[in-house]
């Protein structure tokens, strides 16, 4: 009986840990593969950023006296996202803030925001 308490105890502080490092450590380390939970999270969050971000500097690009100004945004800020996230798909999380900091990301993300905010429908 003793053995199975032994075995018991080394499995649940020798085994355990290691399949809980082992998935932990496939998750950072393949964030942007797509169909996996992962990729699914990183989209959501990176996915998140960005739509915040067009939402702070998309404001101006939109006639603030148009009555569906929302839906205006929504549709702008949409095409935003889905096209930088495009660029950042296979960026891992660590190399994010420094891509978003280069001069010709920074150039990229202002011709998607005034491609997007003077589509059909952002600036009628």
């Amino acid at each position: 009986m003793l053995r199975w308490y032994l075995a018991s105890l080394v499995f649940l502080l020798v085994v355990s840990p290691a399949i809980g490092f082992g998935v932990y450590h496939y998750v950072m380390t393949h964030p942007a593969e797509p169909g996996t939970l992962a990729g699914r999270v990183y989209e959501k969050t990176v996915k998140a950023k960005l739509s915040r971000l067009c939402l702070k500097n998309m404001r101006p690009f939109v006639k603030a006296a148009d009555a569906d100004l929302e839906e205006q945004l929504e549709a702008a800020c949409t095409c935003f996202t889905d096209d930088m996230f495009e660029k950042f798909r296979n960026v891992p999380p660590g190399d994010l803030d420094a891509m978003a900091g280069q001069k010709d990301t920074q150039q990229s993300a202002q011709a998607i925001f005034t491609r997007c905010a003077n589509q059909p429908g952002a600036s009628e």
